[in-house]
C-alpha cells in the first residue's frame, strides 16, 4: 500500500487540499475582519493531514496500492493479523 507511487500522490492531494482551504480560509477571514494567520495555518495543516488519512483509503492515482478494505478482506480471509494474532 504505501509505495512510492501511493505517497507521491497522496502527498500531492495533500499540498491541493492544504493550498485550496489556505485560499478560501484567507478569504473567508479578510471578509469578516483581518485575516487570523494562526487560523488559516491550522484550518489548512488540518485539511493536510485530513487528506492523507483520507487516503488511506485508496487512491484512483496510485492504482496499484491496495485499499483498506482488500488489506481487511486478506486478513480476514487468513484468519489472522500480519503480527500472528488471532482476528477478532
Amino acid at each position: 500500500m504505501f509505495t512510492r507511487i501511493w505517497l507521491v500522490a497522496a502527498l500531492t492531494r495533500a499540498l491541493r487540499t492544504l493550498a485550496q482551504t489556505a485560499v478560501a480560509l484567507i478569504g473567508t477571514t479578510a471578509v469578516i475582519e483581518g485575516v487570523d494567520w494562526r487560523v488559516v495555518a491550522s484550518g489548512s495543516v488540518l485539511a493536510a493531514v485530513l487528506s492523507v488519512l483520507t487516503s488511506l483509503g485508496g487512491l484512483p492515482e496510485a492504482p496499484s496500492s491496495l485499499t483498506l478494505a482488500e488489506i481487511h478482506a486478506d486478513v480476514q480471509a487468513a484468519g489472522n493479523d500480519p503480527d500472528g494474532f488471532p482476528y477478532v
